[in-house]
């Protein structure tokens, strides 16, 4: 029996090529900058060859101080980290020949349904 694979991934690794196999999971995690509203979303997925599993968002870390109510965020420092879970549900190796398919997550700023002037990453599955 295969023995499946789970890979996180972070925003620093954007660009690679990721060999994978059905059966996979994928665990994408997408950190923000604190008090800026940018939030991450995923925008070109195959359907074909991922199912999404799980999405969550964890909030900021916060620095309390002794005495001192909840910090607020401060503009550039750690912020929230939305994370994709994906299940491989089909080899990308099609017996012959292999494909090659983006998951391409897109930064966006509050209230924009667009990817003007928004930061964009990609990963690149492709076949073991």
């Amino acid at each position: 029996m295969a023995k499946i694979k789970s890979l996180t991934l972070k925003v620093g690794a954007a660009g690679q090529d990721l060999k994978v196999s059905a059966g996979d999971t994928l665990r994408f995690e997408l950190s923000s900058s604190a008090g800026t509203g940018y939030a991450w979303h995923v925008l070109d997925v195959d359907p074909v060859f991922l199912a999404l599993v799980d999405r969550t968002v964890a909030a900021a870390p916060t620095a309390n101080t002794a005495g001192a109510s909840a910090a607020r965020p401060v503009v550039g420092s750690s912020g929230p980290v939305t994370t994709y879970v994906y299940y491989v549900k089909k080899s990308l190796d099609l017996g012959g020949y292999s494909v090659t398919t983006p998951v391409v997550f897109v930064n966006l700023p509050p209230g924009r349904q667009t990817t003007q002037t928004a930061k964009l990453i990609q990963f690149n599955l492709a076949a073991k």
